[in-house]
């Protein structure tokens, strides 16, 4: 089932109002930013729907974090995706020597860039 960009987003920003309650402001960054926000800058570049909305979610993103832990998050990330934000740095790299994640160079190459943007988007 694919779901409308608006309704994937606003869900997804419920969702990181969860995890900050549950789990922490590092926990919900994360999740929002470094998973759900930069797949969704991925989709926006190949499907209008998403570029139409994109603007929107930022907004709802500017609106939900303050400004200060947005800059901290997107000046200290080191590590996208949903491995990202649920394991450790040490849990992680020790997931990638056991070669339990495929490695995509240019899908980390594009993450930094979108990062990236996101510092100009969001600031």
């Amino acid at each position: 089932m694919k779901y409308e960009p608006h309704t994937l987003w606003t869900e997804q920003c419920e969702a990181a109002l969860g995890i900050h309650e549950r789990y922490g402001i590092e926990k919900a960054l994360g999740y929002l930013i470094g998973e759900k926000l930069i797949d969704f800058v991925r989709e926006s570049e190949s499907d209008p729907l998403f570029k139409d909305q994109l603007p929107l979610f930022l907004q709802e993103v500017k609106r939900i974090f303050k400004q200060n832990k947005l800059r901290a998050y997107l000046d200290a990330v080191e590590n996208t995706g949903a491995e990202g934000h649920v394991l450790s740095p040490e849990d992680l790299e020790f997931m990638r020597e056991a070669g339990a994640f495929l490695e995509d160079p240019v899908r980390a190459a594009q993450d930094v860039l979108i990062v990236e943007q996101l510092k100009e988007l969001l600031a």
